[in-house]
């Protein structure tokens, strides 16, 4: 069978890249550039030194959501440095969508889409102040950093990173030879892949170990022979190319062999609202719709990405 053309990641810090989709060269993904003179946010404290730098680009504003009782914390930040990127969740005639499409703020947008998907209106804002869920995005944040990942998406399927918005083909490559063996050499990988592990900097590797995804959403058994870690990034265009490509797909996979793990590496330099996206749908998953909401936030993205923080 033919391979199918290769795609590479996007989005941005040195920090995180994003990916683009072509056979050969393959497309650089998006970079956040850092700004010295940006001012650190709170949240950055609980980051290790060698993230500070990225976790001030990444979570300020990550926390912006103020309850009724004023009890809500905010992250402060300067502006950002830099410019920039399933099925419809609801009928546009429906009074939940009508309202989401004439949000003026991100806050509006997103108590739209919890109201869509059936979640306690109540709950829902408490959380959305809660300090520990920006301390839960700068952990994944941390770990992402430690393994490398400097765009979205990048994956992690078992030992084996894969970089950007491939095709599916490469992921279904991946997870069967995952699923009959764990190969510790490219050459037992199609041209394609080897195509992408010759790239500079290289597409797919073979890494030491698996990822950790305690504190992700999981998709599937969380003991599952195959683990697929995503770092990914809501407002990314490349992150919401490959879930509306490859999701369905994957999701078909999944089960008591392999598994899905969302962990949140939100790019707030260059994606001003992502933040505040991860923090929408930690929220929604901790009244078990995770999924309705990660699928609604990628639906949607041109709707809330460039709103208003407040």
């Amino acid at each position: 069978m033919q391979d199918e053309p290769v795609v590479p990641a996007e989005d941005e810090p040195e920090a995180p890249r994003e990916a683009a989709a072509e056979v050969a060269p393959t497309a650089q993904p998006e970079e956040a550039p850092v700004s010295p003179a940006r001012r650190q946010p709170v949240w950055t404290y609980f980051l290790t030194p060698a993230a500070v730098v990225i976790g001030s680009v990444i979570i300020a504003g990550a926390i912006w959501w103020t309850s009724d009782d004023g009890a809500a914390q905010r992250a402060q930040a300067g502006p950002p440095a830099a410019k920039v990127e399933s099925q419809p969740p609801a009928t546009a005639a429906s009074p939940a969508a009508a309202a989401s499409a004439a949000a003026q703020d991100v806050k509006t947008a997103f108590t739209s889409y919890a109201s869509q998907i059936g979640l306690d209106q109540g709950k829902f804002q408490t959380c959305m102040g809660n300090e520990q869920n920006a301390q839960l995005i700068n952990t994944h944040l941390q770990r992402g950093v430690a393994l490398g990942v400097n765009g979205t998406p990048t994956f992690f399927v078992n030992n084996k990173r894969i970089v950007g918005a491939q095709p599916g083909a490469i992921f279904d490559e991946v997870i069967a030879k995952e699923l009959t063996g764990s190969p510790t050499s490219l050459d037992a990988y199609s041209d394609a892949i080897r195509q992408l592990a010759s790239s500079n900097p290289p597409y797919f590797e073979i890494i030491q170990g698996k990822v950790d995804v305690s504190g992700a959403s999981i998709e599937g058994n969380p003991n599952a022979r195959v683990m697929i870690a995503e770092f990914s990034d809501f407002q990314c265009p490349f992150c919401k190319r490959w879930v509306d490509d490859n999701m369905k797909r994957i999701r078909s996979q999944l089960g008591d062999n392999v598994a899905l793990a969302f962990l949140h590496f939100p790019i707030a330099q260059i994606h001003a609202n992502a933040g505040s996206a991860s923090m929408a749908a930690i929220c929604a998953g901790e009244q078990g719709k995770f999924p309705q909401m990660h699928d609604l936030l990628f639906a949607r993205q041109k709707e809330w990405e460039k709103l208003q923080a407040n």
